[in-house]
């Protein structure tokens, strides 16, 4: 939180133009003297905010010099993201145990290096004669992992709500990152499309009410598909 409250100051007080580039991670978390995790953390902030934009391989973007309060997303999506859960079987592909890398550390914004937990898995669309309808991988702590390891093919429930109720850690918000992809060669065998063909990507951070990131998931949807949609309300 100082980390991003200073950032947030020098952005508004003009220290870094609108369109210029951020120094890079590892020189603002030696300026900071923190780690690069917890500098990604206070970046998710600013993101969060709509003042920078993160792009893998090019670097951090300012976007704005202050956040645009007009519009703001409610805890509604939260219950959104359950009822999806509901609504959408989920069938376990694999689990494993992997090291993030560079470029994993980058989409998601895992520290490089740490071991995670890897829950691959599809959803199926039980009104469409089970039509496999997303293709996901989630990244979970390997305690937490161990712990809901029992409950995974069987609930129906979202993975966070699974870690909220076995391990006590629950969400307090979700930073979500949507854009337009052509759909990987793994995920279009499940969707039975074409590799490459146009889809959609979610990128969902979940954090704990102390601003620990502790479960990522990223979903691949095909086009036509799926629709997500969401309510703005003015603040």
């Amino acid at each position: 939180m100082v980390i991003a409250n200073d950032l947030m100051a020098k952005l508004s007080a003009g220290h870094w133009a609108v369109g210029t580039m951020l120094p890079t991670e590892p020189e603002l978390a030696a300026t900071y003297k923190v780690s690069r995790e917890t500098l990604r953390r206070a970046l998710q902030r600013l993101e969060s905010s709509g003042l920078i934009s993160r792009h893998p391989g090019m670097g951090t973007r300012v976007e704005r010099a202050r956040p645009v309060p007009a519009f703001t997303t409610r805890l509604g999506s939260l219950q959104e993201l359950t009822q999806y859960g509901k609504s959408a079987v989920r069938s376990i592909l694999s689990v494993e145990s992997i090291v993030v890398d560079k470029e994993l550390a980058e989409v998601t914004g895992l520290a490089e290096g740490s071991p995670t937990v890897c829950v691959t898995s599809v959803r199926r669309d039980p009104e469409r004669s089970g039509q496999v309808v997303s293709w996901a991988r989630v990244y979970l702590e390997p305690a937490d992992a161990k712990a809901i390891a029992a409950s995974l093919d069987d609930s129906p429930r979202l993975i966070s709500d699974l870690v909220e109720s076995h391990v006590g850690r629950s969400v307090d918000r979700v930073v979500q990152r949507v854009q337009a992809v052509g759909v990987p060669a793994e995920a279009a065998a499940h969707l039975g499309v074409a590799p490459g063909s146009p889809g959609i990507e979610f990128v969902r951070r979940y954090f704990d009410a102390d601003g620990r990131l502790f479960e990522v998931s990223v979903s691949t949807h095909a086009q036509g598909t799926f629709v997500y949609e969401t309510t703005l309300q003015r603040g």
